[in-house]
């Protein structure tokens, strides 16, 4: 019988393999990082951009986009705190010109569609607009604290719970999920938020739901 000369790796060429394989993993990772941080950022200057926008329409009119009704609020209210761009409405409407129809006042598309016609953004379609980075909603709405008392904010659905944290850390300059002009959305109101004192997540990437006022805010 011919013998065949077999040979293995030496520990040394093993111990190279481990290296590079951990310098190809540690690349991947560090570029995800990168790629989450960017994504948060993009996200929040995109909610500080949609507060400024509201403020440019405010200095035009006097009053915020999609406040039909010239109460001080926007005539919307988030229906849950997981709704996407996909569920508003993609009628093309002018300024607020039929105030005795609540239905066409009451959705997203109406503040998108007034600050077009204000020419102060432009789009073809209001849900391209009103999606954020992450694939969940963008929109200014009102919600109240427990003493009905209504607020301005920015709302932001389906964020990862770590990408919530970076913009409240930003913004508040702390990660406090119930106090400052960041908070988190539970629901269709952020009442049910103000028991929470932390963004209580599962993991980093669970999705959440958060307002910023940009107006007033809740003490």
């Amino acid at each position: 019988m011919v013998k065949t000369n077999q040979k293995g790796f030496t520990l040394l060429e093993l111990a190279i393999v481990l290296v590079v394989i951990g310098v190809i993993l540690g690349a991947i990772l560090k570029g995800q990082e990168l790629i989450n941080n960017a994504k948060a950022k993009r996200l929040l200057n995109d909610t500080k951009g949609l507060a400024t926008l509201q403020y440019t329409f405010y200095d035009r009119y006097g009053r915020f986009a999609g406040d039909c009704d010239n109460s001080g609020t926007v005539d919307y209210s988030p229906p849950n705190s997981s709704d996407t761009p996909n569920t508003f409405n993609t009628t093309k409407q002018a300024f607020c010109y039929d105030s005795n129809n609540p239905t066409s006042q009451n959705d997203p598309n109406k503040q998108w569609e007034e600050l077009k016609q204000a020419q102060i953004v432009s789009f073809t379609n209001a849900r391209e607009v009103a999606k954020n980075p992450y694939g969940g909603a963008l929109y200014t709405a009102s919600v109240e604290d427990a003493n009905k008392t209504p607020y301005n904010v920015v709302v932001a659905t389906q964020v990862p719970c770590y990408a919530a944290k970076v913009i409240d850390q930003a913004i508040d300059g702390g990660i406090d999920a119930n106090n400052g002009s960041i908070r988190i959305l539970n629901g269709n109101n952020y009442g049910n938020a103000q028991n929470a004192s932390t963004w209580d997540c599962n993991s980093e990437q669970q999705l959440v739901a958060y307002v910023y006022f940009f107006d007033k805010r809740p003490n």
